[in-house]
């Protein structure tokens, strides 16, 4: 009896001691996380009708909002610029990741290029590209008249379709650099005794990527490509920087909407509806990304 009651105390002190631990990281994530998205749910129901008072309007925020064309409009352009960055930084990320893998002559100043573009200022790399496609002081028209093809020249910035294509590209070129590290360090990890098997099996090229590399990496993909669809529906400040949401609203995405209700038409509430649903939008693509590269039987 005794012995029991000993065993009940000892489990009650260390359920104590996990809960004292566990208490300062979760005052911080419920201070850092959890209070923001309580506050800009509860910000979202309320109406500005000066700078110091508010009136409750419950879901009508929601209602104008979601039913706003630019709403849906720059919800098409958030989901466009996802899928475009996810694509070229994955396909490109995975490539030169495998190459640096294979440690191919000169693949550690390589890994120094590759990553450069990350340290720089999202601010800056805006300016570069923007004075690159400059109609006035810009590198690509005196190309394109170098290679006699400057009449076929447009500042693409200032068109529609190419603008938000400039920009995926810019995001992309920028970014590009944590896909290949992340990878790279994926394919460190694979186990190398399963590799020489395969290799003295007459696995090679393709057929080892396809066969072995693939899905051994799987996790890290599954990771990888969940940070990457998160991080660009979270893109601001290089849409800002080169287009600041235009031509005609084409680069206008969640973010861009987000700030121009809040902080340029001073509509809080419609600002924290766009906020509102880009945590929705994101956590819903992690559910279904999770669960659709999360299953077992995968074919290769």
């Amino acid at each position: 009896m005794m012995k029991k009651k000993s065993m009940t105390e000892k489990q009650k002190k260390r359920t104590l001691a996990i809960i004292l631990f566990l208490l300062p990281g979760m005052l911080i994530y419920s201070l850092l996380v959890l209070y923001p998205l309580t506050d800009g749910f509860i910000l979202s129901t309320f109406k500005w009708t000066t700078l110091t008072k508010k009136v409750f309007v419950g879901l009508e925020n929601y209602k104008n909002v979601l039913s706003s064309r630019y709403f849906i409009k720059s919800l098409k352009v958030s989901l466009i610029f996802m899928a475009g960055t996810t694509i070229l930084q994955i396909g490109l990320g995975f490539t030169f990741g495998y190459m640096l893998y294979l440690q191919l002559r000169g693949y550690k100043v390589f890994k120094s290029i590759f990553f450069t573009p990350v340290v720089l200022m999202t601010v800056a790399v805006g300016f570069i590209f923007n004075y690159i496609f400059s109609p006035a002081v810009g590198l690509l028209e005196p190309i394109m008249n170098a290679l006699g093809l400057g009449e076929h020249y447009f500042p693409p910035l200032a068109d529609s379709t190419w603008a938000l294509v400039i920009v995926i590209i810019t995001h992309s070129w920028q970014f590009m650099g944590i896909q290949i590290m992340m990878f790279n360090t994926g394919f460190m990890n694979l186990p190398q005794e399963v590799i020489e098997m395969a290799t003295i099996d007459g696995a090679s090229g393709f057929k080892m990527i396809r066969h072995m590399i693939i899905p051994l990496t799987r996790e890290i993909t599954k990771t990888i490509i969940i940070l990457q669809m998160i991080g660009a529906l979270r893109a601001f400040d290089v849409v800002f920087v080169m287009t600041a949401g235009g031509p005609n609203h084409a680069t206008e995405v969640l973010p861009m909407h987000m700030f121009v209700q809040a902080f340029e038409n001073f509509n809080i509430g419609n600002g924290s509806v766009v906020a509102v649903v880009i945590f929705v939008v994101c956590l819903g693509l992690t559910i279904i990304s999770r669960k659709v590269m999360g299953q077992e039987d995968l074919q290769y």
